[in-house]
């Protein structure tokens, strides 16, 4: 999925760079060790500042990644410096850095047709963006997809809290809505924005379950 995301931006005349960094620090940060967290943030933000103050635009494929530095580093973890207040104005998810090319009349649209019906499930920190849903305009662009949108609040699994001995029951009942529609509807591929809800869908209900980035690849051929 990585190699699907660096496609596509090349696609549309970007050139990518892999800088220095680690994991965003949200494992951590959702686990309470919000010191171990804070040095996870500090890397990330010494290694990312550079490029933000040039002016190169920051883009994730982890929906809640990206939201880690856009938010999580100053309104949870209280890092309150020069560096997460740019790196956060600097930092997009992948879907919303296209729709904003797109929106700017700058996106490559020669999208092949993909005859597939999806149902894409829009996980609760893609929400939390408060940018709307990106992925599901980019996906309406794409000739013969058939997207449905999910008609659940979450899956359940609400980042590794699911996959917890003790949580995992309840987790599962959370996501009840959804698998049932999931079965309902039949889709040939569930599109989620999030790495944990995708392993969560797919691995409930036996359907493949890709990002959006992947959907638009296809389609670029």
């Amino acid at each position: 999925m990585p190699k699907a995301a660096v496609a596509v931006l090349e696609r549309n005349g970007y050139a990518v760079t892999l800088p220095e960094q680690n994991c965003c620090g949200l494992p951590m940060q959702s686990n309470g060790e919000f010191h171990a967290a804070r040095g996870y943030a500090g890397r990330n933000l010494r290694w990312l500042a550079p490029y933000a103050r040039a002016g190169v635009p920051i883009v994730g494929h982890g929906s809640s990644c990206t939201l880690t530095l856009k938010s999580d580093y100053r309104e949870i973890l209280d890092i309150h410096t020069e560096e997460a207040a740019l790196v956060a104005a600097h930092t997009y998810d992948v879907s919303e850095f296209l729709l904003q090319l797109y929106e700017a009349g700058e996106l490559d649209t020669d999208f092949q047709p993909v005859e597939a019906t999806v149902l894409y499930h829009a996980q609760c920190q893609l929400k939390a963006h408060k940018m709307g849903l990106p992925a599901l305009e980019l996906m309406d662009l794409i000739p013969g997809l058939k997207v449905h949108l999910s008609e659940a609040e979450c899956c359940g699994v609400a980042g590794t809290y699911g996959y917890k001995v003790e949580k995992y029951d309840i987790g599962q009942a959370v996501g009840k809505p959804l698998w049932a529609q999931i079965e309902r509807l039949k889709p040939d591929v569930i599109v989620c924005d999030s790495e944990t809800c995708r392993w969560w869908i797919e691995a409930t209900t036996g359907v493949p379950s890709i990002h959006p980035v992947e959907v638009y690849a296809a389609a670029y051929g």
